[in-house]
């Protein structure tokens, strides 16, 4: 297949994606006031979410198809356990987490690279 923007079917996927991701977007920025945060459906919405995340790093990690196999199955797989645990201890506070995550994948490239 053809993948060049001159291809028209890429660009009608180009941009109905956009329209999609763009339409559920706005549609959070008008109704976001009327959804309380500690709503089920927040929570349940919230959840989905982590759960979606998770799952891409899980499949990212245990089954690569792109650079990253490159890596040994090790230095691949604790840093994904590292930034869980942190997420586990500090559950109000996902930002450390994904930090701690990056964090010490980046370290262990690094060390492996320059060390």
């Amino acid at each position: 297949m053809n993948l060049s923007i001159d291809n028209p079917n890429v660009l009608l996927m180009l941009i109905v994606a956009t329209l999609g991701i763009l339409s559920w977007r706005y549609l959070g920025i008008i109704l976001f006031k009327k959804i309380e945060p500690d709503s089920t459906v927040a929570k349940f919405v919230n959840a989905i979410a982590y759960g979606m995340t998770t799952a891409i790093v899980f499949k990212m990690i245990f089954f690569p198809n792109s650079a990253i196999k490159l890596l040994p199955f090790f230095e691949r797989v604790m840093p994904f356990f590292l930034g869980i645990i942190v997420f586990i201890i500090f559950p109000k506070k996902p930002n450390l987490a994904l930090i701690t995550g990056i964090g010490s994948f980046a370290l262990t490239i690094f060390y492996q690279n320059y060390l």
